[in-house]
């Protein structure tokens, strides 16, 4: 079967690209796809230097990037609506990020195909969606009007799966999971009220499908998982071990593995690099704490945690703020480094302890790394990632962005002293190592298209 060029569509934030753009260029770099890549002009540079195609967002979501994307300002709210009041911020971020971006990106998308059609004519196109790129849903309405796209489309996944389950809560709430009677019972209201708080928005969504021409929208819920299942199958990123044996898996889910680490061929460039590459030789362990790339307070989580350890010799703390060209004001103990943004792949190869605040990617690479990890956040996906570490046994989850000094302190202390969490971490990065992301998602591309020529066959007949 001949290869078809290989269109990526992602959500156009850092924490989705990143991940995203790993596979995609794996795909081509390693395995010899053709690979394009749609997002906005923010990461054309990147996409570019991995030698995929860059292709453009248009029209009113050209500029979605992670400065306009978390904006809170009213414009970016449902007009004349409370619509999202009372919700976790994974869904009122989602809402406007997503939700309401839905004409723009698949204007977008549409527009992508017409130019690699163009460009390469005869030549079959494989569309692969991010999950919250939902500019890829109306594609399977309009499969007649872009005779080179392939019938069949795949969603990869690179946060916890926002999909509903009986045996979990709705996604973001801090319910435990729970296969019992009574706790399956609790997760069935749980969506109950999950339904009727956010049937606003799933009004929304299904007005915005119908107006791209989607008829039967019967089906759509916001924020349960339809932006998944809508696709043929779903790559979900991580190891088994870390997520949920949910009762009720969507047909065609599968873990692929935990997305490519890339080390840079050069040392970072601080002065203090060597103490962090000689610290195990001479008796120190090395704790990280960084807050990712949007919510980069310190106050919450870097300085805390730098204050805490001040006084433990045998610890060298590095903190990442996450912002080029950051600083803090306070004077630094002896036994802290800053770093304003630094690779977490250089770095957690000679880390102890990872002290985040739980994004699913900055969760990967603890996993990728086999380091234990104390999580601090509570929003977006942040309680999903807090939940799938205790569930694992690879840390320890405070359940807030904003600890208190005591609970800190002691969660820094019971995961660097007990070595239950190490050998855990241990154990799932072993498990990671075992499996090829790439290559499971290749496998994933090539069932999809056999799949998709057998439609095509029947449609002859």
């Amino acid at each position: 079967m001949a290869r078809p060029i290989l269109l990526f569509c992602c959500h156009p934030l850092t924490g989705h690209v990143t991940p995203v753009l790993r596979i995609a260029a794996g795909l081509h770099q390693q395995r010899g796809w053709r690979v394009a890549f749609l997002s906005s002009a923010f990461f054309r540079a990147r996409i570019e230097a991995a030698g995929l195609q860059f292709l453009p967002l248009v029209g009113d979501v050209e500029h979605m990037d992670d400065d306009a994307l978390f904006d809170r300002s009213p414009k970016l709210t449902m007009e004349g609506s409370k619509a999202g009041s009372g919700l976790p911020q994974s869904v009122t971020d989602s809402r406007h990020q997503a939700l309401f971006a839905l004409p723009g990106t698949w204007t977008s998308l549409q527009t992508a195909i017409q130019t690699l059609t163009a460009e390469n004519p005869g030549e079959r196109i494989f569309v692969i969606s991010e999950a919250f790129f939902y500019g890829a849903m109306p594609l399977k309405s309009h499969w007649a009007a872009f005779p080179s796209v392939l019938p069949a489309t795949l969603c990869v996944s690179i946060t916890s799966p926002a999909i509903r389950s009986v045996d979990l809560p709705p996604f973001g709430h801090l319910a435990p999971f729970d296969q019992t009677p009574a706790g399956r019972e609790r997760s069935m209201a749980l969506w109950d009220e999950w339904i009727a708080k956010v049937a606003p928005l799933t009004a929304a969504l299904r007005e915005k499908l119908q107006q791209t021409g989607v008829e039967d929208v019967s089906s759509v819920v916001f924020m349960d998982g339809s932006n998944y299942v809508w696709h043929d199958a779903i790559a979900q990123t991580g190891v088994p071990s870390f997520e949920f044996a949910r009762s009720d898996g969507p047909s065609g889910f599968r873990i692929v593995g935990v997305v490519p680490s890339f080390v840079p061929a050069a040392p970072p460039p601080f002065p203090w690099w060597n103490e962090v590459v000689t610290a195990r030789k001479e008796g120190r362990r090395v704790v990280v704490v960084a807050q990712g790339t949007v919510e980069t307070d310190p106050s919450e989580l870097i300085l805390p945690t730098i204050r805490l350890l001040a006084d433990t010799p045998d610890v060298l703390t590095v903190a990442i703020l996450g912002v080029r060209g950051a600083s803090v004001s306070m004077e630094l103990p002896f036994n802290s480094r800053i770093a304003d943004y630094l690779s977490y792949d250089a770095i957690l190869p000679y880390a102890s302890l990872w002290v985040h605040n739980g994004g699913y990617g900055a969760t990967m690479h603890g996993i990728a790394h086999g380091v234990p990890m104390v999580l601090a956040g509570d929003t977006q996906d942040k309680p999903e990632s807090g939940k799938r570490v205790v569930y694992s046994g690879v840390g320890v989850n405070l359940q807030t962005a904003c600890p208190t000094d005591e609970a800190l302190g002691t969660a820094l202390r019971e995961v660097l002293a007990d070595e239950k969490y190490a050998a855990r971490a241990r154990l799932v990065q072993a498990e990671a190592a075992g499996m090829d992301c790439v290559g499971n998602v290749e496998d994933m591309i090539w069932e999809l298209m056999a799949r998709a020529k057998e439609r095509e066959a029947q449609d002859m007949q």
